[in-house]
This record gives C-alpha cells, structure tokens and sequence, in this order.
C-alpha cells in the first residue's frame, strides 16, 4: 500500500487510490545538484529535508522517475527504503519452496516469479530507472516541502525532485542490487543479468568518485555502504578485487567488534554476506570473525529478551519508543538461528513478536488490519483525506516514553482531552492514536515495517 506510481484497488486491495507521482499523468520530476548524503534525509544532520535539495534545483527533468515506496505519511522515496528490498531478497534466499508457493495477490503475481520478489525488484527499480548513463545512482524522489494540508499524494502541488548520484546512495543500491542478481539466477538468467550489470555499474562510479571526496571526511556511513557492496559482489561475481574491498574496509579484522557502535560504524548485514559466502578467496579467519559478531548481537538481544515483561528487543542504544515496542529487532537473531539452529533463538524470536502483534497493555496490535484492535488513525494522508479506513499492513511506531518528551507539541495537544496527563503514562501504555502525532502513529518502510515483514516472513517460511 505504499507503492507510488501505481494505481491501488479491487482485485489486490479493498483500498481505492488513483495512480501517483506518474509522468504519464503530467508530473515533472527536476534533477537536482544535491545528494541525498548532503541532506537531512541522508546524511547531513546540520541541513533540513529540504534546504539543499532544493537549493540544487535544475530544469533538466529526470526520466521514468517513478515508482518506489513512499516513505510514510509523506511522499518522498529514499535509498533507506532498500532495507526492505535486502530482507524481503534474504527471505526468498532463505525458504524458496515456501516463498515459491506464496501469493501475496500483486499485479505482478503471473509474472513466474516468487511474489516476495516481485516486491523486492518493485522497490529497487525506482532507482535502477534513474540510474545515470555513467552508471551513478540517484538516492530518491521528494518534494519541495512537506505535503500541503489537504492534498492526497496523487494531487502533490510542490516541485518534485530527484537527489542528484552520490557515492553513498550508489553503494547503497549496488549492494542490493547485487543481492537481486544472485537470488534470480537460478529463477530468470536475464533478469538476473540485468541486475548484475547494474549493480557493477553503481559500484564503478561510485569507485571512481570516492578519491574525490579524498578531503571531506565523510560520515561512516559512507564506509559501510561500500563494504558491504562490496561483499555482496564479491559473492555475485567472485572478481577478487571486490574481496580485497571489503577486507580493507572491514571492522572485523578484529575479533571481538561489533556491528554497530553508535556514530562510529553499522556494519550489521556485511559480516552475514560474507559468512555466507563460498568463494575459494574468502578469508577464513575474518569470516570466523564475522559469524562471532552476529552470534555475540543475537545473544545480546535474546538476554534482553528475558529482561522485558513482553518480551520485547532492541539495541541497547536505542531510545524507547519509535517502534521498538511494534517491530522486534530480530534480525541478528534469525540470523544466527540460520547459523546454529540453536533453539534458543527462535524462542527469543517468537516472544519478541509479542508485543507488537496485540500482547501489551493497550491489547492492540500495532499493525493495522490485524488482531481484535489496531490503530485507526495512522499518519496515513490518502486515507484521512479520501475517508477510508487506513490500509492493512501500517505498523506505526507505536508507543514513546513520554518523560522523554517535555517539549512535545503533539502532547501537549493530547493533554486537552487526556487523563491523567499524558506524561504521566507508564511508557508501555502511552500510545494516542492521533493522526497528528507522527512520533506514535506515523511509520517508515525501513524501520519498523522492514524489520515486521523479515521476523513475521522467517516465522511464516519455518
């Protein structure tokens, strides 16, 4: 439901919205100068979503720049969303008879691919559609400013504009792009080769740009990207040249690091891909090294597991609240389930599901259209301007602890018609179902409806 550039309705959903963000229906899309790692959508903490997107503004218009997911309650679609992509792609690596066998009801579904990855390819090729003719990768489509109030997503009247190619969106998609070459191969060798071609394309610009930033100390994220790209080639092609990347720009050289140190490195999925990997190349000692790390994160979170009265997870330096109470952080631990097949895992990833699927306080389940009770009112535009119920499938961020939120201007608006005040809710409790509230009831595709699809996939597939 959160496809852009596509109609939504009867036979695939009950929910009716006409087709968005089109040029077939007369939308412009204006390249912009700007990359999405120099904005506040990417990288850059001291811009505004806005600023310097719009401040780089051309007339060259950008061709088929459509498709994607839009972001939540917004319009705009960003890099970030190919999480989904990469999860939904290990999925179908992961179970393929099952996947094979389920139909998820998509305009795709007699297309002779798995259903799951249909949705994949359809998030990744908004931007396989814009990649540049020297091979650089645009990290999304957005608009000027956030939506006006009243306008449905396919009546957007603010300039729209696509993120000019940088390195960090190109080893993003290269990445992921990768990872689609090497799950189609054995269904479609053509589509699979498509997908390699591109992929080797977005990591050759992105290569050839990198000694050009020599001198502006880019953010971590920047590294990550391209090491685990380069992980997933290295598996996809076996080409040396993208194993010595990776080694030279692993953390896990050292066998006690982690995967993600706040502000300092993230490299969660990277040491998955190359444990995983059977080239004769690979480096045994590092890939020990790599498997180490998963298991220590899955062990870290299945404790935390038996910390929290419902059972819930999630990274230690997470704050409460923005979906770690509606999404579990199951990922290292599917993940070392697949390694070891050590029960303890799955249990932990069974009762991490709990809370978000209706075992809480509140006796909601914060994806809607599931359970007895979930939300109502989501920060979902097309539904609250069009009056319909929102569509199935929104998990929202769900409940934020509310000491931490002194100067929240959305509670002091709850407060009008709440008690006792809002701020003196138990955390687990404090959940307003507001559509004006986007720290409870808004979502993003990456976190935490990303992460739901992969732990509730896993748990289907078993």
């Amino acid at each position: 439901h959160q496809r852009s550039g596509i109609a939504l309705g009867p036979p695939y959903t009950d929910f009716v919205r006409p087709r968005t963000f089109h040029a077939d229906d007369g939308v412009q899309v204006f390249a912009s100068t700007t990359g999405l790692m120099d904005t506040g959508n990417g990288l850059n903490s001291e811009d505004s979503n806005f600023g310097n997107l719009v401040k780089g503004r051309t007339d060259e218009l950008v061709p088929d720049a459509w498709g994607g997911y839009m972001d939540a309650g917004d319009w705009d679609r960003r890099i970030q969303h190919l999480l989904a992509s990469r999860l939904l792609l290990e999925l179908a690596e992961m179970a393929p008879d099952y996947f094979a066998g389920l139909s998820l009801n998509l305009p795709e579904s007699s297309n002779g691919l798995p259903d799951i990855l249909d949705e994949a390819l359809f998030g990744l090729d908004c931007y396989r559609r814009m990649q540049t003719p020297e091979g650089g990768i645009r990290g999304g489509i957005e608009s000027s400013e956030h939506p006006r109030h009243g306008e449905a997503s396919w009546q957007e009247s603010l300039t729209v504009l696509a993120y000019a190619p940088c390195v960090w969106s190109s080893y993003e998609y290269a990445g992921v792009a990768a990872r689609a070459a090497f799950v189609l191969q054995p269904l479609d060798a053509d589509l699979a080769a498509i997908y390699r071609a591109s992929a080797l394309r977005a990591m050759e610009w992105a290569e050839a740009e990198l000694p050009k930033r020599a001198d502006r100390n880019d953010p971590h994220q920047v590294r990550d990207a391209r090491n685990l790209a380069a992980a997933e080639l290295y598996r996809l092609t076996g080409d040396e040249r993208w194993n010595r990347v990776f080694l030279d720009t692993t953390v896990f050289t050292d066998p006690g690091a982690d995967l993600f140190i706040w502000q300092q490195q993230e490299q969660r999925h990277a040491p998955w891909v190359y444990a995983e990997t059977d080239e004769p190349g690979v480096d045994a000692a590092i890939q020990r090294n790599c498997r180490a790390a998963l298991l220590k994160e899955a062990d870290a979170r299945a404790a935390r597991a038996d910390q929290t009265a419902f059972r819930w997870v999630h990274f230690e330096w997470r704050p409460t609240g923005v979906g770690s109470l509606t999404a579990p952080d199951s990922v290292s631990m599917i993940r070392a389930h697949r390694l070891t097949g050590d029960p303890k895992y799955l249990r932990a990833i069974v009762l991490s599901c709990q809370t978000g699927a209706g075992a809480n306080p509140v006796n909601l389940c914060y994806t809607t259209g599931l359970g007895h009770d979930s939300p109502r009112h989501p920060l979902h535009i097309d539904s609250q301007v069009t009056g319909q119920p929102p569509p199935p499938g929104l998990t929202v961020f769900g409940p934020s602890n509310p000491t931490q939120m002194k100067q929240d201007w959305a509670l002091d608006f709850v407060d009008q018609t709440c008690y006792p005040p809002s701020r003196e809710w138990p955390f687990i409790e404090a959940y307003f179902d507001v559509f004006w509230y986007p720290l409870m009831c808004e979502f993003t595709i990456h976190q935490p409806m990303a992460e739901n699809a992969f732990t509730w996939g896993y748990l289907a597939a078993r």
